[in-house]
């Protein structure tokens, strides 16, 4: 079952973010640490009317959670004006990969970009994330940029 979150939520989503600082610190040990997602980011996402997390619930256990934000592409000559959303974060717990939830996480993101007039989806990915990646690919997800970076 996919709803929003509450207050009562975030030490689940807490838990599900130290998964996910792990797995990317193994990923890209150079810019990412394991660690803490903060309480008081997470309360103002939850209570914020241009944010939201929605979290899988199964068998009473949050094993996911999508992490989304709408924004308002910068006032630049040269940009198209529109809205779009962002998604921060998403992750599906180790032991429930494979059975969908991702799926159904994103495409609650996608209804809920509709609701707030986006006209895209966007996201960042780390390059290496392959699993990741192929589902995006999979639900009609594209690249757009690539950020590169030269450690010294």
């Amino acid at each position: 079952m996919i709803r929003k979150a509450t207050i009562n939520d975030i030490p689940a989503t807490a838990k599900l973010y130290r998964e996910q600082f792990r797995e990317m610190a193994k990923l890209i040990p150079d810019f990412i640490k394991e660690g803490d997602q903060s309480t008081e980011f997470l309360e103002k996402t939850v209570s914020d009317d241009n944010s939201d997390i929605f979290v899988y619930e199964n068998e009473g256990e949050i094993v996911g959670f999508i992490l989304l934000q709408a924004k308002t592409r910068p006032d630049f000559d040269f940009m198209l004006p529109g809205n779009f959303c962002y998604i921060m974060d998403i992750i599906v717990t180790e032991s429930h990969r494979g059975k969908g939830f991702g799926t159904a996480l994103m495409n609650a993101a996608k209804a809920w970009a509709n609701e707030h007039n986006c006209s895209s989806v966007n996201l960042d990915v780390l390059v290496n994330n392959h699993s990741a990646i192929s589902l995006y690919e999979k639900l009609g997800f594209i690249p757009k940029a690539q950020e590169m970076y030269c450690k010294l």
